[in-house]
């Protein structure tokens, strides 16, 4: 955190500067960004500003380089997919997953290293994005896990939130709106596929740690958007070839028994 709250403050990226630190007892005192999420500016005339801020923002963040950020590596995405296996469904459902899954999974992992690699945030969300509407400011936060991934990974996050549901036509304008301003040398024919790839396998991964919340860490905080994420996901893998075992496979799901289980969990 203090590290890479250095490296992203002399880029410029609006994050808190540690004015003081006790490490001994685990206190901080940081500059104030502000408590207003981006996620209250959506469906409200303050939308555009903050999307445009959010994506601004972005791409000055995916500028920076920095030897104290390491790599996304191919292993480690593989070991996030595990997650959905182990604690969504082994441990919520009690099922395993088709061996057909395998191919998907390494298809995932393999669309993740074939893109332009820069620098990452891994949760550029609505809850993790500050936004004041009154002088259009954003700020970052939770920004302490960054690597150095494919660069459709944050534009993913922001435009296919687990917290929030944009448009087909809404996440059509912002991704054109990024391409425009954005200098990288990005693939337009591949592009849009690139950022739904990566959207897949971040959701997978987020439903795999909303379950392991409750199952390992007693948390509930997240069970509710479990099934909004399996509903996105049946949406993004609908008509992609190479996902149609995972697509085939959440149309089945019986969403009553998943929903009467989340119930049990959550009381």
């Amino acid at each position: 955190f203090e590290r890479l709250a250095t490296v992203f403050g002399q880029a410029r990226i609006p994050v808190p500067r540690i004015l003081a630190a006790d490490k001994a007892k685990g206190w901080y005192l940081l500059t104030d960004l502000g408590s207003g999420e981006l996620a209250d500016a959506y469906d409200t005339s303050a939308e555009a500003a903050g999307m445009e801020a959010a994506l601004s923002t972005l791409i000055e963040l995916q500028a920076v380089r920095d030897p104290a950020i390491p790599p996304y590596t191919t292993d480690r995405f593989a070991d996030e997919l595990g997650i959905f296996s182990e604690w969504f469904v082994a441990g919520l459902l009690g099922e395993q997953l088709p061996s057909q899954f395998d191919a998907v999974f390494s298809f995932l992992v393999e669309r993740t290293s074939a893109q332009l690699q820069c620098c990452v945030h891994r949760d550029y969300h609505c809850r993790n994005l500050l936004f004041n509407p009154d002088n259009g400011r954003l700020g970052v936060v939770d920004f302490q896990d960054a690597l150095m991934g494919p660069v459709s990974y944050d534009l993913a996050s922001l435009l296919h939130d687990c917290y929030h549901s944009f448009s087909a036509a809404d996440v059509a304008h912002w991704q054109s709106w990024y391409l425009t301003h954005s200098p990288l040398p990005l693939d337009l024919e591949t592009f849009a596929d690139d950022v739904t790839m990566i959207a897949v396998q971040r959701q997978l991964k987020a439903i795999g740690i909303f379950a392991r919340l409750k199952l390992r860490d007693g948390k509930t905080t997240h069970l509710t958007h479990i099934l909004p994420v399996l509903d996105s996901l049946a949406r993004l893998t609908a008509g992609a070839p190479e996902l149609s075992a995972l697509a085939d496979w959440l149309q089945n799901l019986d969403r009553s028994t998943i929903a009467s289980r989340i119930e049990a969990l959550e009381h």
